[in-house]
């Protein structure tokens, strides 16, 4: 068995560079590469490594001397694969052998599809502790390097590699339940990535808020689901297991996507939401929950490219990676979650200092956000200053989307008094629609976009009163169609989406009275939605 001497490490991120790091510590004598894009300036500015410069020989693809290496490991994006699986051709020879160090669950079949069975192990990392901020990395622990075969043999691939690590002291062992690792490891990236992601939360900031720690296993359900129609037996066990890591975690570390998102890399949205939606429509299991996060997520990108900010649109994006705390905003949505789903009673009493707390915001930060909650009706103020909550039933949706008829039939009336007028804003929205669907229909946020149409519509009867009056109860809106998970994201959907507001649009162009009718049906709907949301809620009370 020839031994393991060549080695490159294709990509030197948090985790390539500890591993590199460790090889090369544990056994000089590996001839060992750093395969990065800019080899001449590795060289003169190295990575740097808990605060000492990474030595080692950063070489291209193209430039490597001395034919293929006994082992790859490949630790780029996702999204960057393709290209490196072209790049490293060269690097492969016959007895090469190739460890994908990537998130998801894709990254083993398209190696394989390159060059064969043969070369590729399957592997993953579990417990490690990273952070990468520009050419600076913090390794708190590089983790255990799980590796196997699928038909969990010990093939002599396997013994060789023992033998490697071993004599190199890398933290790594053979996983003859390989499968079963790689798909833990796959529901940690799917829910905890998107979850901290969605509600940018450190780790210790992440264990401390419920909302997020509840959506996380939300989210992690639809990938045991997944997992178990693969015949791999993910259990709530696996959560918790998960979760005794994430304890465990440094405070100010954070996930590799959230990492991303804050230093305005692109989000592997590939490999993450979209694989588990895929994979839950072609194995008939249904994954809203990934679903949503996964267009909120591609939703934050957009805006963060386009100069919008972060997640609320608020602030700039160096404002939110120095200091990734809620804002009001983000605090009153989630009490406003808290309220709908009755965790909070009707007379429960919501204390400043307890949701400080809670949230790690100031109690200005409270206060504000529970201002915004007084002004939708949510809770209410006594006298001596004590708020409660306010009790949210069918007759608070009744008399809800009431307010929201009467808003938008006359805005609706006042639009049509402007005959010849072509509603810029309105059409600007209804094209948007109209591309997502000749798009990926299964990642729009289609309760976003059903939002920004009516918000158009109230806004082409340019009344500000009306728009004021609409926008105070825009989030309860959007909050109640963000629970209706039972619509599917299929084109079919996508299209009637269309159509419906299409029609709307098009009668009042034409100054049809009749997209009045159109607009009362469209509501009455929202607001059967809205209360068979709340039944579900008072079936799980």
């Amino acid at each position: 068995m020839k031994p393991i001497q060549r080695v490159a490490v294709i990509g030197l991120g948090a985790l390539g560079a500890c591993y590199a790091d460790q090889i090369r510590r544990g056994d000089p004598s590996v001839t060992l590469y750093g395969i990065v894009r800019d080899p001449a300036r590795s060289q003169r500015e190295p990575v740097i490594l808990n605060d000492r410069p990474l030595n080692i020989d950063y070489r291209s693809c193209r430039d490597l001397e001395g034919g293929p290496v006994d082992l790859i490991l490949v630790t780029v994006k996702s999204y960057d694969l393709d290209k490196v699986i072209s790049d490293m051709a060269p690097l492969v020879g016959e007895d090469t052998l190739i460890l994908a160090l990537l998130n998801g669950m894709t990254s083993e079949e398209a190696l394989t599809q390159a060059f064969g069975p043969g070369h590729v192990l399957c592997s993953t990392v579990v417990g490690a502790d990273t952070n990468r901020e520009g050419r600076k990395i913090r390794c708190q622990s590089p983790g255990t390097l799980l590796f196997g075969e699928k038909d969990r043999q010990s093939s002599p691939a396997v013994q060789r590699l023992e033998e490697f690590f071993r004599r190199c002291s890398v933290p790594a062992r053979w996983a003859p339940d390989i499968l079963y690792h790689m798909w833990s490891k796959f529901l940690v990236n799917a829910g905890f990535n998107q979850t901290s992601t969605v509600y940018q939360l450190t780790y210790g900031q992440f264990r401390e808020n419920r909302e997020a720690m509840e959506l996380m296993r939300s989210a992690q359900r639809e990938v045991i689901a997944l997992a178990n129609r693969c015949g791999v037996p993910l259990d709530e066990d696996t959560i918790t297991q998960w979760e005794r890591t994430l304890a465990a975690l440094s405070p100010d570390g954070r996930s590799s996507m959230l990492q991303d998102y804050w230093t305005g890399r692109p989000l592997e949205t590939n490999i993450l939401g979209d694989y588990v939606c895929r994979l839950g429509e072609k194995l008939g299991v249904p994954t809203p929950i990934n679903a949503r996060l996964n267009a909120r997520i591609k939703q934050m990108e957009r805006d963060r490219d386009a100069g919008k900010g972060g997640a609320d649109g608020e602030g700039d994006l160096s404002s939110a990676e120095k200091s990734p705390v809620a804002t009001p905003k983000k605090i009153a949505s989630l009490i406003r979650i808290d309220i709908i789903k009755r965790k909070y009673k009707a007379g429960d009493k919501l204390v400043e200092k307890n949701l400080a707390e809670q949230y790690g915001a100031s109690r200005s930060s409270i206060r504000t956000a529970l201002q915004i909650l007084s002004g939708e009706g949510l809770i209410i103020t006594h006298p001596n200053g004590r708020r409660e909550v306010v009790e949210f039933s069918e007759r608070q949706v009744k008399n809800l989307y009431d307010f929201r008829w009467m808003i938008e039939n006359r805005a609706l009336e006042l639009a049509l008094e402007k005959s010849g007028s072509v509603y810029p804003k309105l059409a600007e929205v209804l094209g948007v629609i109209e591309s997502c669907c000749a798009s990926s229909p299964e990642t729009v946020d289609w309760y976003d976009l059903d939002v920004r149409f009516h918000r158009a519509l109230v806004a082409s009867a340019e009344n500000i009163f009306l728009s004021n009056a609409w926008e105070s109860n825009a989030e309860i809106f959007y909050t109640l169609m963000n629970f209706n998970t039972l619509t599917g994201y299929s084109e079919r959907y996508a299209m009637e989406f269309f159509e419906k507001h299409r029609r709307i649009y098009e009668l009042l162009l034409s100054g049809d009275r009749g997209c009045l009718a159109q607009l009362e049906t469209h509501i009455l709907d929202a607001e059967s939605i809205a209360n068979s949301v709340l039944e579900c809620f008072g079936r799980e009370g």
